[in-house]
């Protein structure tokens, strides 16, 4: 029988919002697939997918708003189906598959991140929501060559997952300064009392419609439509690895208790995890292949990758 345990600690880490940011969650999926896959012995091809097809089930509903991750499981099953040498295991098939798509997972981070490495400009001021890997490395690839970058980031309630992010930039030596989610409108106000100027606007995502919308962590609809509101450029740093490209995302809802553990008995609590931001408020789209428009996602992807359809 197929151990899974592993497969369930790292699913319950997702859950938990242990391991955070679309990006981690994807490495942290196929790392475990990959180690698992080494570590058991499977006498026959049949026993590798009593496992594998399992796992992978199991880390998909951990988070069903990371394409990402579905994207590499269908790249891991379709290499799996196209099996053609009787030489080659299944187990080995899979073990490729699942590294050659993590490989392709930091590849890809590492171009995208190097071109937005040119989005903001000396002493700008930033504002970033939630926990995004992608984000705050594009952020922090901004102060080559001595630039001053001053960030704002929000504390991202119910869990807080911005305190993470204001650590991070603290670590890189920048200067950071948190925000409550609801002030973020205001700040953004060009008529702001405080004197607070926010030049640009960049968030990770979860997920990239074909449409060029994105789904991000509840909060960023209102960020984005204030920003374009104020005229003030939105920047998704993204991958067009995380393209919904079967149209099958939806908005994940939490539970009521991560807002209100005592809450008084008859009073509902609609905990939205995530919101969708529409293509009209995004300036650019910070990818593997450069700064894209929003509209270019649907032929660069049938362009780039054609076996996600």
């Amino acid at each position: 029988m197929a151990d899974l345990t592993n497969v369930q600690q790292v699913v319950q880490d997702i859950y938990d919002i242990k391991i955070q940011g679309a990006t981690n969650i994807a490495k942290s999926a196929f790392q475990i697939l990959i180690d698992e896959l080494k570590r058991q012995t499977f006498p026959t091809d049949a026993s590798v997918l009593e496992f594998l097809f399992p796992a992978m089930e199991m880390l998909q509903n951990a988070r069903p708003t990371e394409p990402m991750m579905f994207n590499g499981m269908a790249y891991i099953k379709g290499m799996v189906a196209d099996q053609t040498s009787n030489t080659t295991t299944i187990k080995d098939i899979a073990l490729q598959a699942a590294q050659q798509y993590l490989d392709m997972i930091s590849s890809t981070a590492t171009l995208a991140i190097e071109h937005g490495s040119h989005l903001l400009e000396y002493g700008n001021s930033v504002l970033t929501h939630c926990h995004s890997s992608s984000a705050i490395k594009t952020i922090i690839a901004n102060r080559r060559d001595g630039k001053e970058i001053f960030v704002y980031n929000t504390e991202t309630r119910p869990l807080y997952q911005g305190r993470k992010t204001s650590m991070d930039f603290l670590k890189a030596g920048m200067k950071v300064t948190m925000i409550v989610d609801s002030s973020a409108g205001f700040i953004l106000d060009k008529n702001d009392p405080f004197g607070i100027d926010i030049d640009a606007v960049i968030i990770g995502c979860d997920a990239i419609k074909l449409n060029g919308d994105i789904i991000n962590k509840v909060g960023s609809y209102s960020i984005c439509r204030s920003a374009y509101e104020e005229k003030i450029p939105v920047y998704i740093a993204g991958n067009l690895l995380k393209v919904d490209a079967k149209d099958s995302i939806q908005i994940e809802t939490r539970n009521q208790k991560e807002v209100r553990e005592d809450a008084p008995e008859g009073l509902e609590i609609i905990n939205f995890a995530f919101d969708q931001v529409p293509a009209k408020y995004i300036t650019g789209i910070v990818t593997e292949f450069g700064i894209i428009k929003p509209e270019a996602v649907k032929t660069l992807v049938n362009k780039k990758y054609p076996w996600m359809k």
